[in-house]
């Protein structure tokens, strides 16, 4: 539980960090706007998969054939 826990937050860091290494490397324009609504969309998929995944809204498991 703890390793899920710590790589859970690893990946949480991960990806804050280079989110905003992004952003401090795109220049000024239309794409930046952009760029930084995909970076939020992924950081915030990151944070509530868990969170859904206890919830049962997301069924990773086996595919029923």
């Amino acid at each position: 539980m703890m390793a899920a826990f710590a790589a859970y937050i690893k990946t949480i860091t991960a990806l804050a960090v280079f989110s905003a290494l992004v952003g401090l490397l795109l220049p000024e324009g239309k794409y930046r706007r952009y760029t930084e609504l995909v970076l939020g969309i992924l950081v915030l998929t990151a944070v509530l998969r868990p969170l859904l995944g206890v919830a049962g809204v997301l069924d990773f498991g086996t595919v029923d054939t």
